[in-house]
């Protein structure tokens, strides 16, 4: 039996009403859409640019701060601002500091010493300023990184004066990294006006798209409830099917456009049966005719690292414990070559029994970003002449060590070694040579400590650290002493000249030379310096 009602103009009168409103109210929405859509964009992006600058600031700080920052710091220590721009340190330092910066989006950078005092700038003229009140100093002097964007009409670089710029401003602690105190603060300048312009582009886009949807759609209802009586009436089964597939195919899509430049896969859980699009096929080096092995399952193609956590992340999923799946992981090409991949996903179907049926997703390929985050691990983390771990990466790796030496009540032995006669072969053949040198050094080295376990580390200059951990007794870290300072005591073949070189090993033993980091490392250095005025080119072992 059919049922059939009329619609009476009052009812027409009110619902006009109603759709003004609502056009009124989705205008306002769409507005405040777009506010928070430029507010959630902006924090992304100084998000972004503190992660940035934080990295540049680590690098500068690593190459320059013992060499150059440091040293400056003293040497205007109690000078006027005047003279401590006339320093003849900041000539040498503006060179280097533009020569790391090459090719990043850095405005300018400037770094404060411990009393918040200017004691560098890319422009001279604030160099010798008082910072100590600056909101950013005084956070970042306590250990905290700040950022902010700001706007300024007239902004100097080193490269020039601009005008209405958009700029990200980042205060990044620097911490000593035997005391882990604050010595310093790095702030960077970043240029984020294109950016920021292409946001406010975005957002009126979102406003105006959201207004023209939702009206063509209010209008649409409006037409369709006028013209009531031509609605055609449908079974209650038919409508449902025709809601789930709408649903299936909005899902679908949602996913296909959230990955940018992705390839879509759409899988049958119950019968493995999955459909590719041809991005995905070109993502993997398959042709658009070509048939991806259907009887290879989505694991054998997971590397064998990557599939437990892949495991676990999918049955997060699939049993409600996440709304949708999310996994970085390697995945194998046609040619047998592993990607890293972004996958995500949701389960858009489930049973009766709420068993997972239908599943799809996007597949894009995060692997030059990968790339480009090992890049910058390896230069926060390495030294960049002889490879070796720098002095950030080797306390880190003494402070594991003697951690497990204290677990499991061994020993571990620290040397400090200082070459001798390095500074003449800089001087006579030139620091090319000196760098060639020096990785030589570092060969050698190695080659005297063969253990995974064990560290040789580049502090800086003609400057080395060795960890040889879990000895026996004092004597197995002197007798390795001794190959490193008969390794080092050998000539030299670097190009065309014959270089003749030694060195001064302090030797520390945990525990009885040092309790902790700190007072291994003072023992250590006490020792070499012992070796160096009893004759250079020896062995001492600290005093107990």
């Amino acid at each position: 039996m059919s049922q059939t009602s009329d619609t009476s103009p009052t009812e027409f009168r009110l619902l006009s009403y109603f759709t003004s409103a609502s056009l009124v109210a989705f205008v306002v929405v769409a507005v405040l859409l777009g506010y928070v859509f430029r507010a959630l964009s902006i924090e992304s992006i100084v998000r972004a640019y503190e992660s940035e600058h934080v990295n540049h600031a680590q690098i500068l700080a690593n190459e320059m701060w013992d060499d150059a920052f440091g040293p400056l710091e003293s040497a205007v220590a109690e000078k006027s601002p005047a003279e401590m721009q006339m320093a003849p340190q900041i000539s040498p330092i503006h060179q280097k500091v533009l020569m790391l910066l090459s090719g990043t989006k850095v405005f300018k950078i400037k770094v404060y010493d411990v009393r918040g005092m200017t004691i560098y700038s890319t422009e001279t003229k604030q160099i010798g300023e008082d910072k100590s009140s600056n909101t950013g100093v005084i956070d970042a002097l306590r250990g905290l990184n700040g950022s902010e964007l700001v706007h300024r009409n007239r902004f100097s670089t080193f490269e020039g004066e601009v005008q209405d710029r958009d700029l990200v401003e980042t205060y990044v602690p620097r911490f000593d990294p035997a005391s882990r105190k604050v010595v310093g603060v790095v702030e960077i300048y970043g240029d984020a006006t294109d950016v920021m312009t292409d946001i406010g582009k975005r957002q009126w886009i979102l406003v105006f798209a959201v207004i023209s949807l939702l009206s063509f759609l209010y209008m649409a209802l409006y037409v369709i409830v006028q013209n009531a009586q031509k609605h055609i009436t449908r079974e209650t089964q038919q409508r449902e099917k025709a809601q789930q597939a709408l649903s299936l195919s909005e899902e679908r899509w949602k996913f296909a456009l959230q990955g940018s430049d992705a390839g879509v896969w759409d899988r049958n859980l119950q019968t493995g049966e999955v459909v590719y699009s041809g991005r995905y096929r070109e993502i993997y080096g398959y042709g658009e005719d070509e048939l991806i092995d259907p009887g290879e399952t989505w694991e054998d193609r997971v590397h064998p690292e990557d599939l437990p956590l892949v495991r676990a992340d999918r049955e997060a999923h699939f049993t409600g414990k996440t709304d949708t799946y999310s996994n970085e992981r390697r995945m194998r090409c046609q040619n047998g070559t592993w990607k890293w991949i972004l996958s995500r996903g949701m389960v858009v179907s489930r049973d009766a029994q709420g068993k997972p049926v239908r599943m799809i997703g996007t597949h894009t390929d995060i692997s030059e970003r990968k790339a480009v985050q090992e890049r910058i691990q390896m230069l926060a983390h390495f030294d960049h002449v002889t490879g070796l771990p720098n002095r950030a990466l080797l306390y880190d790796r003494l402070r594991q060590g003697l951690a497990k030496a204290r677990r499991d009540k061994t020993s571990l032995a620290l040397m400090m070694i200082d070459l001798d006669k390095f500074k003449p072969v800089n001087d006579q053949y030139g620091h090319q040579i000196g760098d060639l040198l020096l990785k030589e050094v570092a060969l050698r080295m190695l080659a005297c400590v063969r253990r995974e376990t064990d560290t040789v580390a580049r502090l800086g200059g003609d400057e080395f650290m060795v960890i040889l951990s879990e000895i026996e007794q004092a004597q197995d870290a002197i007798t390795v002493a001794g190959k490193i300072r008969h390794a080092l005591n050998q000539v030299f073949e670097i190009g065309a000249h014959q270089v003749n070189i030694s060195s001064c090993i302090g030797l520390a033993v945990f525990p009885e030379h040092g309790s902790d980091e700190t007072l291994l490392i003072k023992s250590a250095d006490a020792a070499m310096y012992r070796a160096k005025e009893n004759g250079r080119n020896r062995v001492e072992l600290a005093n107990a």
